[in-house]
């Protein structure tokens, strides 16, 4: 079976999310508070021992997270957090964003186009932030990204931690890896799916195949380990 794309030229990927039994990982209200006490633990782990953290623009206008290593989930001193990513294909990163105010010695890069106005970029230099443009747009070209941050940052580990068209976007590029993925006891009606339903596969048989590697409880959340391979499922008769 075919596997992802050849990783020598980028990080290897982990999706990372919490979603309700019917796959939206935040409300339509903004609600994604999903985790429990067991949860973080797997997260904050994972961002320890990960390179950096990937996440679309959209998801730090609406969570705006630190993307930091909580020493009180992993029961240790944090010697080294994670280099934070955000991919937008305008940079426009809210310039109050904790990413960018919180801890500002960790690396924080921004890959973005050339419709980044270039007040923009000198902006977010100016806070400390590293940008790298990677293409004209409309969208940011993440194969270029993952080449720069492998070669220029020395990232082997990239944990992916959307939204929804992000991770869509790296899944149909065939860049996710593995999926680390918490299911919660819990529903709504609308929201942001984990992966955008917009551009998602029209049929079942364009899917790549999802390799289940473990299922376990944890706490009152299901938690599953999922390896990716690119190649339509092969179906045996019972």
């Amino acid at each position: 079976m075919k596997n992802s794309k050849c990783r020598i030229n980028r990080p290897y990927v982990i999706l990372s999310a919490a979603m309700s039994l019917n796959g939206y990982i935040s409300s339509l209200d903004g609600d994604s508070e999903l985790s429990n006490n067991q949860d973080w633990q797997r997260v904050h782990n994972l961002r320890m021992n990960s390179d950096a953290i990937m996440v679309g623009s959209e998801t730090i206008k609406k969570d705006d997270s630190k993307l930091t290593v909580k020493e009180e989930y992993v029961k240790k001193s944090v010697l080294r957090h994670p280099i934070r990513i955000v991919v937008s294909s305008r940079g426009d990163i809210p310039v109050n964003s904790r990413i960018i105010t919180f801890r500002p010695e960790i690396k924080t890069i921004i890959g973005t186009t050339s419709l980044c106005l270039k007040q923009k970029q000198q902006e977010l230099e100016n806070l400390g932030c590293v940008v790298i443009l990677c293409g004209d747009g409309p969208l940011v070209d993440l194969e270029m990204l993952l080449k720069v941050l492998k070669k220029d940052f020395k990232i082997n580990v990239l944990m992916l931690e959307g939204g929804g068209t992000l991770n869509v976007q790296m899944l149909k590029l065939q860049f996710i890896d593995e999926i680390q993925l918490a299911i919660a006891p819990v529903i709504c009606g609308s929201g942001t799916n984990l992966f955008n339903d917009k551009y998602l596969f029209r049929n079942f048989k364009d899917s790549p195949l999802f390799c289940f590697k473990e299922v376990n409880s944890l706490g009152d959340m299901i938690f599953t380990r999922i390896v990716l391979q690119y190649s339509p499922r092969i179906y045996s008769n019972v």
